[in-house]
């Protein structure tokens, strides 16, 4: 009766942690339906615009999941960024906001809108700025 007992609550405490992680994982990065975004154009950001395809959404997702964020650099950019882009949610409310500067050398440097820097390195940079330029040529 003992071991069935321990068998039990060993049992529930597993299922209760195991509920506790992947919900709260769930609500910290819902996942989106789409990107908005604007572009400088001009001098100034283009009107709203939005990426629908799925493939290029999780691919914006990715990259944002890879950047290394750095909250101990300031940065004081010079320029307009080149873009701004959002993720949308199922229920078409938009997330926070990231402004972005694209770089010669194919990197891009990143600003949420809580003012932490991060880096995107080589194809990442080159991937998010070829998804919006792609999206401007349909």
């Amino acid at each position: 009766m003992r071991k069935l007992l321990w068998g039990f609550s060993l049992l529930v405490i597993i299922v209760v942690l195991g509920g506790c992680s992947s919900s709260s994982k769930a609500s910290d990065s819902p996942e989106a339906k789409d990107v908005g975004y604007q572009i400088v154009e001009h001098g100034g950001l283009s009107d709203r615009r939005a990426v629908l395809d799925k493939d290029n959404v999780k691919k914006i997702e990715d990259i944002i999941a890879d950047i290394k964020w750095d909250k101990t650099v300031s940065v004081d950019k010079g320029s307009k960024e080149d873009a701004v882009f959002w993720f949308i949610d199922q229920d078409n409310k938009e997330g926070k906001k990231y402004k972005v500067w694209f770089n010669e050398t194919g990197s891009a440097d990143v600003q949420d809108e809580k003012q932490v820097w991060g880096v995107l390195e080589g194809k990442n940079g080159e991937t998010l700025s070829s998804i919006f330029k792609l999206n401007e040529q349909k």
